[in-house]
């Protein structure tokens, strides 16, 4: 009985060896190119990893043969004869690993590899290059270092109608401080260190603004021996009409801006044409960034506190029918010609 069981597996083996010999040798002969282009869409052929790589054991072997020859072998002292004669010859282990060695030689179908993306390194040895307003920004910074603009407002109240509603706002501060301001921070983030003093000077007496502002000139020249330049902002009136002139710079409308310079007809003012000198090179400056931006410079008598100071000037940025957007772009601007200026000036000879 044993013998015949014995025959009936040897049997079934071989027909298994004839049947993978079969499917492998089939695998190579071209019966129609439509169908073997068909085959890679099948999956049976997509190995991944050839099974000559797998690691199988003797106890593995004996399951995996028991589960695909039983049908052909029969239950009948199936698990008696195979546990002693293949532990002895390891009959089930090479029989494995010889059907997988057929499919080993199937050409796997590779699937796409996807690389993650990988974070930037920011410490790279490629530095970012620096822009040249930041180059020019480290330039100005190292030229001014320890020196600073002074801006304030005599008339504090001073406004643009079409924002504020009328011209100028009696004991509050007018939007031409907004205005002061921009420019302040327009020159710093050139690297020019400038400081806005926003203290009101024209309430509850209009008539003694410019008293009121020299005080507040007086003070910080005798605290504060660095200073490049004083300007005094102010925004224009033009009396009978409602439209004020622009210009366009990049796209933009900016305001026009006013130079005016106080003379020695009222009071004694020696050095008043420094402050004219540095007047015309801001207009000559200006005309070649910004053609228009400056719409002249005017002298008045007057000192205007302009005596405490060789480059002291009263600046009308804009005048009362001017937008304070258009305002503040014309302080964006003239901030570009006064940083140039006082480059070349103080420029080591």
């Amino acid at each position: 009985m044993r013998q015949k069981h014995l025959k009936s597996f040897l049997k079934g083996l071989l027909l298994i060896q004839l049947f993978i010999l079969s499917v492998a040798a089939g695998l190579t002969v071209d019966f129609h190119r439509g169908f073997v282009d068909f085959l890679p869409r099948l999956r049976i052929i997509k190995v991944s990893v050839p099974f000559s790589g797998i690691a199988i054991n003797q106890h593995q072997a004996e399951w995996l043969l028991g589960e695909t020859c039983l049908s052909m072998l029969g239950t009948e002292h199936f698990v008696d004869w195979g546990a002693e004669q293949m532990q002895t010859a390891s009959i089930a282990e090479n029989m494995i690993d010889s059907h997988m060695q057929v499919l080993a030689y199937a050409t796997p179908v590779a699937a796409p590899v996807v690389e993650p993306a990988l974070p930037q390194d920011v410490s790279s040895d490629q530095e970012a290059v620096p822009s040249r307003e930041q180059e020019e920004k480290t330039v100005a910074e190292g030229l001014f270092r320890g020196k600073k603009v002074l801006i304030y407002c005599t008339h504090s109240a001073e406004s643009y109608i079409p924002d504020s509603g009328k011209a100028r706002l009696d004991g509050k501060r007018g939007l031409i401080n907004k205005v002061a301001e921009n420019l302040q921070k327009a020159l710093v983030q050139q690297g020019l260190p400038a400081e806005f003093v926003n203290t009101i000077h024209d309430y509850p007496d209009y008539d003694q603004s410019y008293t009121n502002s020299r005080k507040t000139v007086k003070q910080i020249l005798q605290t504060d021996k660095e200073i490049l330049a004083l300007f005094d902002v102010h925004r224009d009136s033009l009396p009978g009409t409602t439209k004020a002139p622009t210009i366009t710079a990049d796209g933009r409308k900016s305001a026009r801006v006013l130079i005016i310079v106080g003379t020695d007809e009222r009071k004694p003012h020696p050095e008043w044409k420094k402050n004219l000198a540095f007047a015309q090179a801001l207009q000559a400056q200006g005309e070649k960034m910004y053609p228009g931006l400056i719409k002249g410079v005017t002298t008045k008598a007057g000192t205007y506190n302009q005596e405490f100071h060789s480059r002291a000037l009263l600046l009308e940025l804009g005048s009362d029918y001017n937008t304070l957007e258009e305002a503040n772009y014309a302080a964006e601007l003239f901030a570009d010609v006064i940083i140039q200026v006082l480059k070349e000036e103080i420029q080591p000879q």
